[in-house]
């Protein structure tokens, strides 16, 4: 890994030495806000010779953000994930690993980005996710039956990911005790996504690890072949036998993306609020004493602290940004959890307001890729939140116990140790 930068050597570094790779540091593991307003300070969008693979521009501002992710000029693709880039001699199933990764509609561009989502769509429609909130609601009660007399839990594995796992597989179709199969697997694609220096120190590792996630699935569409079913996975099997799909990693991949995106951001969405709620005593009192006020203030709790941190884009054509000329083929990361903190849209940024106007928060992205399944994911998002402050009285975090992921892209705890009562 790049040289630590921590808290106190930020104070004497040169901007020339100043870095984004700092977010991988520990401290800024539990809190990378500093650092993006350090960097935003310099310019919203700033180059970073430390970042991508030749540098690349750190888009930190909110308006070149969502200027960012509106244009069409700059591409969702990752040209790293081209099967071509496996090495020379590596097994077939790196490339068809990669291949997966290539074709997922977050990294898609249209036409093929609108194809995906129309074959994807359905089980995400507003009034298919409507006629889910009675199920949501039963279910989340029950998790939390199981602890109530308990007077602590493991807020993560026993609410915040058992609760968007059960929905997400439910729709996909997935049995919920296949959930410990796949989960390594669900890890892997995490870290492959970021891109940052977990990925480079085992790559073959990780990729060996999504050929066994593209494993999974092609035994299930292989069941819905044999015996159709009405669940997505039923539903995209058929699909691809009449020719939806442009190759098994195609469908393959987009199966892994919406098992895997669909529950591991809406658990982290879930424990990064719980976390500052908690953090923010006053506003917790508020919510626990009305809970009717969590829908309203969900665009702040995510905006505060968003389980989606970053997204990339690269320049087909030359494209001029904050003032900043991109050059084609440069690649930019934009910061949402960022943009999300910038003072010249978010008065206060740093303050937990759940009174704030509303501001469009690119959470749940932006654009053409805004995200498919967020209305299922917000839902159950305010349904826990909601649960948690009717039901969980006096909670109290053990904070040295809270553990977190180590990637920016995904923001968010595995661990977080409550008492209650």
């Amino acid at each position: 890994m790049t040289k630590g930068w921590g808290h106190s050597d930020m104070a004497q570094i040169t901007t020339s030495d100043l870095t984004m790779m700092a977010v991988y540091e520990p401290e800024y593991v539990v809190d990378p806000y500093p650092l993006y307003r350090r960097i935003r300070e310099v310019s919203p969008v700033f180059w970073d010779r430390h970042m991508g693979e030749d540098g690349a521009w750190m888009v930190t501002g909110y308006d070149a953000a969502i200027q960012a992710l509106r244009d069409p000029r700059l591409s969702a693709r990752r040209a790293q994930w081209d099967p071509s880039r496996a090495p020379a001699g590596s097994p077939p199933q790196v490339a068809s690993s990669l291949k997966a990764l290539a074709e997922q509609v977050f990294v898609a561009d249209p036409p093929q980005h609108t194809r995906l989502r129309k074959l994807m769509a359905k089980p995400f429609l507003p009034r298919a996710v409507e006629k889910m909130r009675p199920e949501i609601e039963q279910v989340g009660n029950e998790l939390l039956d199981r602890v109530a007399g308990r007077g602590e839990m493991d807020f993560m594995g026993e609410f915040a990911m058992a609760l968007p796992s059960a929905m997400v597989c439910k729709v996909i179709g997935v049995p919920q005790s296949d959930r410990d199969k796949v989960w390594k697997r669900i890890l892997s694609w995490g870290v492959l996504v970021d891109g940052g220096p977990l990925s480079r120190e085992h790559p073959e590792f990780h990729l060996a690890n999504l050929g066994k996630y593209m494993d999974y699935f092609r035994e299930q569409i292989a069941l819905r072949r044999e015996n159709p079913t009405d669940d997505l996975l039923g539903v995209l099997a058929a699909a691809d036998a009449e020719g939806g799909f442009d190759s098994e990693e195609e469908l393959l991949g987009n199966l892994i993306f919406l098992l895997t995106a669909g529950q591991t951001t809406t658990a982290h969405q879930i424990g990064n609020t719980a976390l500052s709620l908690l953090a923010n005593p006053e506003v917790f009192e508020r919510i626990a004493a009305e809970p009717s006020l969590v829908p309203d203030a969900t665009p702040e709790f995510m905006r505060y602290d968003s389980s989606v941190q970053l997204t990339k884009r690269r320049a087909s054509e030359a494209v001029e940004l904050a003032g900043q000329q991109i050059e084609a083929g440069q690649e930019l990361f934009v910061w949402m959890g960022a943009a999300h903190r910038d003072p010249a849209k978010f008065p206060d940024p740093d303050r937990l307001d759940p009174d704030r106007e509303p501001v469009q928060n690119l959470s749940l992205g932006h654009g053409i890729h805004y995200c498919l399944g967020g209305q299922l994911g917000q839902l159950v998002n305010e349904t826990a939140i909601r649960l948690f402050a009717e039901r969980i009285p006096n909670p109290k975090v053990d904070l040295d116990g809270v553990h977190r992921t180590a990637t920016p892209t995904f923001r968010g705890p595995h661990v977080v140790p409550l008492t209650f009562g």
